[in-house]
């Protein structure tokens, strides 16, 4: 019999739906699976005289199904950028010497000679900027790009205070993934290693994805497709040996979220219990005659809403719920090697929220749910910064 300790997952992306294509697939880091292929029968009516059922037919299928994973740097960005239906932006790696100063003042980055306008940079798009030395080379860390031009690069926030660019080698780097409308379908293959068998699922679409940090937890998070078909075989799908996964360590809440923000402005340490966003893209499989199984995937509406549970103090978030106030929600993962991911909303509006005193010797919780919106500024409802060591 077969155990769970034995089971491993994989993906690859098709190039065309529901084709596998004849490579390598590539291991996936899972907690835990739900795929399968779900065929809908139908009992036959025919009347017998000695009152026994003639048949059972298969009438429709579809496959359908996810994974849990606990987040780590690297393991996901393919499937992260099939979630919002987009690709991943060119990799942005400026590297200058003697050229690129600090301004307070400005809150930007200056220039003689590079031309921020031709890095690949967005504005909305968070950076690493590393190299400066001053102040125990305070000026390095992480801004949010707010305005590009030839010499100078507006971010917030503001560099903590001016510093020449003579004798510094600078470096900024990161890639933005922001969602949009192209589909990317996967073949999903689950391993049942100690039976040799083989259960392969094609033309897979992220239909879901939920991220979810807790304190005292790992950041946890799942996705969810919708696909064509499901084949059982002693055999894999794939041509040659797997990929392995990638072996960066498991992010938690206690070392490895940087920061949170809120309307642009950093959080209080230890003002936030919780935060969970789900993103939902609303697919359906389409049905035809004359085929069991989808015949192409449905798509609809980009839908991201979460909720923040915060300890009670100003009532901030509250006042942003009763009035029905726009803000921004962010917030910063970084992994014990360095690696670093920016999950934005870039506006979102409160749908619900509470303020209650549960009963003696407890803590004020504020528990607000949120709507992510289309942000006019950046165009986007959901955008994710990755930035490498």
């Amino acid at each position: 019999m077969a155990d769970t300790s034995r089971a491993q997952l994989y993906y690859l992306a098709e190039s065309a739906w529901g084709v596998t294509p004849a490579a390598a697939l590539h291991e996936l880091r899972f907690t835990r699976e739900s795929l399968g292929y779900n065929i809908t029968t139908t009992v036959s009516q025919e009347v017998r005289s000695d009152r026994q059922i003639a048949d059972l037919i298969q009438t429709g299928g579809q496959a359908s199904g996810g994974f849990d994973f606990e987040l780590s740097y690297g393991s996901y960005d393919a499937l992260l950028a099939a979630a919002l239906f987009s690709t991943w932006g060119p990799a942005v790696a400026i590297t200058e010497s003697d050229d690129i100063a600090a301004s307070n003042a400005g809150s930007a980055f200056t220039s003689s000679s590079t031309d921020f306008t031709s890095a690949g940079l967005s504005v909305g798009q968070w950076i690493k900027v590393s190299g400066f030395a001053a102040g125990s080379a305070a000026n390095d860390g992480y801004y949010k790009v707010t305005s590009i031009a030839a010499g100078s690069l507006g971010v917030t926030p503001a560099p903590s205070s001016d510093e020449a660019a003579g004798g510094l080698t600078i470096s900024i780097g990161g890639s933005l993934l922001r969602n949009g409308v192209t589909e990317t379908s996967f073949t999903l293959e689950k391993l049942f290693s100690d039976v040799g068998k083989y259960v392969a699922f094609t033309g897979m679409v992220p239909g879901g994805m939920a991220l979810s940090i807790a304190t005292g937890n790992l950041l946890t998070g799942s996705f969810s497709f919708t696909g064509k078909s499901g084949v059982l075989s002693d055999a894999s799908v794939g041509i040659g040996p797997a990929s392995a996964a990638s072996v960066a360590p498991v992010l938690n809440a206690v070392d490895h979220v940087g920061e949170i923000r809120e309307a642009g402005a950093l959080l209080p340490s230890g003002a936030v219990q919780s935060l969970s966003l789900n993103l939902n893209n609303n697919l359906r499989g389409i049905q035809a005659v004359g085929s069991l199984g989808s015949v192409d995937i449905g798509v609809g509406r980009c839908n991201v809403a979460g909720s923040v549970v915060v300890y009670f103090s100003d009532g901030t978030l509250y006042r942003k719920y009763l009035e029905n106030t726009p803000t921004d929600l962010s917030f910063r993962t970084t992994d014990a090697d360095g690696n670093s991911y920016v999950f934005t909303l870039p506006r979102v509006k409160f749908t619900q929220g509470s303020v209650v005193a549960g009963g003696a010797d407890q803590d004020v919780l504020a528990n607000l749910s949120f709507q992510a919106l289309r942000d006019p500024s950046t165009g986007c409802t959901f955008q994710i910064d990755r930035i490498a060591a």
